[in-house]
């Protein structure tokens, strides 16, 4: 997930969360960049002081020029960064202060005193570190800064043994510092978006409680108050009434209703176990038989209570029977074709599997059918969508009509149209395959005067195999076979793979 959010350099690929991440810190990065500079100023004005008891040292006077020049930057810009309201202007500031301090602490380091080396370590890291730039801004920074240290240390002396040595450890501190900056960025990146989502949630979840908490109030839902020890109704709200159904009077109902005779035992004993254990239930789902016959789809939602020194149960019914049946339809839709309602694609492949292992463990024969309308693309052409379409029920309907009720027809796409047969051998296959290509030929249809034909092609799940694939590509094979033979026949594979040519797969349907 880390790769997939972030770039190279630990920023979130995406801009839009960069700039809100960036947005977000502008007030902390803002208190780090003005302790930076104050910091820095104060250090500087520090070793300005000091370089006085080297007043003879032919350096002193660029030294206290560096120094001062760094205590002026510093000054200024901590001025600029308090009023910095964005991450362009804050890094804007950081930019320009650490021009004017690279080249002052370049001048430092020529000479060579006690603090150049504190200057070429400390000063690359707090480039890299301390200051909020951009990732490619810390970079090209921060190797400006060794760049410049180090042209200042190998410049002031000529070079030496150890000048070498001196390069490869500032390429070591740098790819160093480029580690940590990398993996700073990415850590705080990444900490940042958990807590967000984490925030998200529990607010999308406090969001979910009180306005279930207000539609609770709002809507009249069925309420009732049992004792916990022998689960007589105490209390019970218009709206239970309503549901349980039509009673004499309160007080008849109250003394002849029992939530024992409504649930199912299993759903009642694990109710009460949540119960005992927990104190509460939310959420439980379960049917409910009221008293006409029927049964519902509830939630339940309850809670130990202690109600004037008794140990009570509140509950709240909830009907999620639409729901269900809403959810019904939804997956009916994603697993049927809405044009012929017959299985869908997906589905077809999905009951096959199941079908195929069935039949490969009892090893019994299953068979696989494919049928594809002659020159549909001529019937939508010629006589306009309307028709193709009304010519794809009238074969799903006969396929419906012809095959067994554990037989499974799908629209695979298109014009096309698969069949799985479970306990169906060769022959029996391939004659329900000529039943079907008859009655359609024969069949009649508003808006064509020609009869309407159908290549078929028929095969069988050889032994070993587990998924529908191998089987539906040899009856595809086998109905090409049978549009090059004119078309309107059915015809079983019995050729190998190899000998049907490819190239003229799109002129043959």
């Amino acid at each position: 997930m880390e790769t997939e959010t972030l770039t190279r350099g630990g920023e979130f690929v995406d801009l839009a969360h960069e700039a809100e991440y960036r947005s977000q810190n502008v007030p902390v990065w803002r208190g780090h960049v003005r302790l930076v500079f104050q910091y820095t100023a104060l250090v500087a004005l520090l070793f300005c002081l000091g370089d006085w008891k080297f007043w003879r040292d032919p350096h002193l006077c660029e030294a206290v020029i560096a120094h001062a020049v760094v205590v002026i930057a510093s000054i200024l810009c901590l001025k600029l960064a308090s009023s910095a309201d964005s991450f362009a202007r804050l890094q804007l500031v950081c930019l320009i202060w650490a021009v004017p301090v690279i080249g002052a602490s370049a001048v430092l380091i020529i000479p060579h005193t006690a603090i150049s080396l504190f200057i070429a370590l400390v000063l690359p890291a707090t480039f890299y570190l301390a200051l909020p730039l951009c990732f490619r801004g810390a970079l090209a920074v921060g190797l400006a800064c060794s760049a410049a240290a180090l042209a200042a240390t190998l410049v002031a002396a000529p070079l030496s043994d150890s000048s070498l040595g001196l390069l490869l450890a500032m390429v070591t501190l740098n790819v160093i510092l480029v580690a940590v900056l990398i993996r700073s960025n990415r850590l705080r990146r990444l900490q940042w978006a958990s807590t967000r989502l984490a925030h998200a949630a529990n607010q999308d979840l406090s969001e979910h409680r009180e306005m279930l908490r207000h539609i609770l109030r709002a809507i009249p839902t069925p309420l009732f108050v049992t004792e916990k020890n022998s689960g007589k109704l105490t209390q019970i709200n218009d709206s239970a009434l309503s549901y349980f159904g039509e009673v004499a009077s309160m007080e008849s109902f109250v003394d002849t209703f029992s939530i024992d005779n409504h649930l199912d035992r299993r759903d009642l004993a694990r109710l009460a176990m949540i119960l005992e254990t927990r104190g509460r239930v939310v959420g439980f789902e379960t049917r409910i038989h009221l008293p006409d016959g029927t049964s519902r789809n509830v939630l339940l939602a309850a809670a130990a209570i202690e109600i004037g020194g008794t140990e009570t149960i509140l509950t709240v019914l909830t009907d999620i029977t639409a729901r269900k049946e809403m959810e019904a339809r939804l997956e009916r839709l994603a697993t049927t074709d809405s044009l012929t309602g017959l299985l869908n694609r997906a589905q077809f492949f999905a009951i096959a599997a199941t079908e195929i292992k069935r039949a490969q463990r009892h090893q019994r024969p299953i068979a696989v059918i494919m049928i594809d309308i002659d020159y549909f693309k001529r019937i939508n052409d010629n006589h306009g969508h309307d028709v193709g379409d009304r010519t794809l029920k009238a074969l799903a309907a006969l396929c419906r009509g012809l095959v067994r009720d554990h037989d499974i027809v799908a629209r695979l796409g298109g014009e096309e149209f698969g069949l799985l047969l479970p306990e169906t051998e060769q022959r029996q296959a391939l004659a329900l395959a000529d039943r079907l290509r008859v009655a359609i030929e024969t069949a009649s249809l508003d808006g064509l005067a020609t009869p309407i034909t159908i290549s078929v092609g028929v095969a069988d799940v050889r032994l070993g195999e587990m998924a529908v694939d191998a089987a539906l590509s040899r009856a595809d094979q086998a109905l090409y076979v049978a549009k090059r033979a004119g078309r309107n026949r059915a015809v079983h594979f019995e050729i190998p793979e190899s000998l049907i040519p490819r190239s003229t797969v799109a002129d043959i349907r």
